[in-house]
């Protein structure tokens, strides 16, 4: 949704920023955070696919976002094309590239006052990009190459932030943002991957690194785990570099660690402290990346992830509550 928030000062707080304007800050963050994602998923869906319908990989990228009912009710085929055009271009889909992106400018025009010019203008190529595709363009065979231009074009987005918006609490908002969506869409896109995984295993197949090496590359972190493992790929080591690395910018870890510094300049610099069911979700959130499960590989690995992913929306439903007035 869209950010709504009232026009008042960050409770308990000497910030000068509205809450509303925080929450808009935070949902471009998140929004485009997301779109880049969901290319992200949507590849390496395809790959795992191997450039057909395979229905079995499809639907596990419906699956990861609990969408099956959603889909179901527009009455489409279960093939790759229906659904990778439905997760790119169906506005109706709140979960597709062009409704993140079109939130996410709407988020964007609310702060037009306060972000940079740059910023503004590179939202808007982006999504008039996206909004120009047709279902005639998105086809299997370009879809990786679309995908590709998807990614660019929100990374684009990270560099203009980070390039020329001022460092103040609207900066760190939309940086909390982004971080807790990169951290909750690293997960789902280890579950895609590991959802393959298990199914080889069921057939009587060995089941080998070639999907974590197509996972590591669609993560943009082949190279970055090539520095640290030498030999062929691992499943459980691809797993745990994607999760608990501390120098990957994309792994959970550093995603959260990042966000609890997002949270500590809020409370040092524009005396905003967390409140006690922001602290007591934050805690939990660390407590369960301290506590890896023995089987990085399979059941163990979706059930941690599942884990994962409703510590990150306590965090971030607490996070809405304490400055926004939602959640």
């Amino acid at each position: 949704m869209p950010a709504k928030g009232e026009g008042q000062k960050i409770p308990g707080s000497s910030v000068n920023l509205l809450s509303r304007f925080a929450e808009n800050a935070f949902w471009i963050g998140r929004y485009v955070e997301r779109a880049e994602n969901l290319a992200r998923l949507i590849a390496v869906t395809e790959a795992l696919s191997a450039g057909n319908d395979d229905t079995e990989s499809w639907t596990s990228l419906l699956q990861t976002f609990f969408d099956e009912p959603a889909y179901e009710a527009t009455g489409r085929s279960r093939t790759g094309l229906s659904i990778s055009r439905w997760y790119i271009l169906d506005k109706d889909n709140p979960n597709s590239v062009i409704s993140a992106l079109t939130l996410a400018r709407e988020n964007a025009r609310a702060l037009r006052h306060i972000i940079p010019t740059e910023m503004w203008r590179q939202i808007n190529m982006l999504h008039g990009t996206v909004e120009g595709l047709t279902a005639r363009k998105v086809t299997l065979p370009r879809l990786n190459e679309i995908c590709e231009s998807i990614r660019l074009g929100c990374q684009a987005h990270f560099g203009v932030v980070d390039s020329t918006w001022y460092r103040d609490e609207a900066w760190l908002f939309h940086k909390l943002g982004c971080e807790l969506e990169r951290a909750d869409q690293t997960t789902r896109l280890m579950d895609i991957s590991n959802f393959k995984l298990m199914a080889l295993g069921e057939d009587g197949a060995i089941p080998t690194g070639a999907w974590w090496n197509s996972l590591l590359r669609q993560a943009s972190g082949y190279q970055a785990f090539r520095r640290k493992h030498r030999v062929n790929v691992d499943p459980a080591d691809a797993a745990a570099f994607l999760l608990f690395d501390s120098d990957f910018p994309r792994s959970v870890r550093l995603s959260m660690l990042q966000a609890f510094s997002r949270l500590d300049d809020l409370e040092t610099d524009y005396s905003a402290p967390p409140d006690q069911a922001l602290v007591v979700a934050r805690t939990a959130l660390a407590t369960r990346m301290q506590d890896r499960p023995e089987a990085l590989v399979g059941h163990g690995l979706h059930t941690y992830l599942d884990e994962v992913q409703r510590d990150l929306n306590g965090f971030a439903n607490a996070i809405a509550s304490r400055y926004f007035g939602s959640g």
